[in-house]
């Protein structure tokens, strides 16, 4: 029995290697939209795969809008107006690098939409466990900002906590598409500054403070304030980059 779920781990492993590298190299735009993917001997040799695992990994791809398989024509990319932007996967295979000024906008507008309003209703109806959750995620935030990468875990933790506050169903069914694009944003503030500036920690705190003492408007305000914020940051390194490129 253990020999046979060894065996299932490491065939599980594979599948998510196959497709996780796929859909990684279209999203990061290695594969471009109309390209024809490598042949099914081509992916058997790149992964020391059976043809079965491709194909499996190849109906997981299709399923997420990223590519079509045609007679005779092969497998292709398919344009990026029809992929799954939804998809956690498809999301979190982003780099920095592949977002460009159109698709960030609408990463900022996408919080804009739901985290303001999460956090005005976790102010209304947030436990006190809830509360807890909130505090414990500013502090290790507060604790941790001379280290970027642990600031940002603390910094999801703190969001997302708010949007289990929030005790709405739908709101909290958003949490691991709203988790990765924050993941995403919070990537790309990583190598604005060291260490994290006092008013981001400060913006965090009236949010947590907000809440805490019920203000539904304020708690919306201080949220909004805070995407602007982060806006701001990761236009600061787009900026240096860009710069540095020229």
């Amino acid at each position: 029995m253990q020999q046979i779920s060894e065996r299932k781990n490491t065939t599980r492993a594979l599948h998510e290697r196959i497709i996780g590298d796929l859909g990684q190299e279209i999203v990061s735009g290695g594969l471009k939209p109309g390209e024809r993917l490598p042949s099914d001997s081509e992916l058997i040799e790149r992964f020391s795969a059976s043809r079965t695992a491709i194909r499996e990994a190849m109906k997981v791809l299709s399923t997420k809008g990223l590519i079509e398989a045609r007679q005779r024509a092969g497998t292709r990319v398919r344009p990026r107006a029809e992929w799954d932007l939804l998809d956690t996967d498809v999301l979190g295979w982003h780099t920095p690098d592949a977002i460009n000024d159109t698709f960030l906008k609408d990463l900022e507008e996408l919080r804009e939409l739901i985290e303001p309003e999460a956090a005005g209703l976790a102010a209304m109806r947030a436990t006190d466990e809830d509360i807890e959750e909130m505090e414990n995620a500013f502090l290790r935030m507060a604790d941790s900002a001379a280290d970027r990468p642990a600031f940002a875990q603390a910094d999801l933790e703190f969001h997302l906590a708010i949007l289990n506050a929030s005790h709405n169903q739908l709101i909290r069914k958003l949490k691991g598409i709203t988790g990765t694009v924050l993941g995403v944003l919070f990537k790309l503030q990583t190598e604005v500054t060291r260490p994290v500036p006092k008013a981001n920690i400060d913006a965090h705190r009236q949010i947590f403070v907000m809440i805490r003492d019920g203000d539904r408007r304020g708690a919306e305000r201080a949220m909004h304030q805070t995407i602007r914020n982060g806006a701001k940051t990761i236009a600061m390194r787009r900026k240096r980059q860009r710069a540095v490129a020229s």
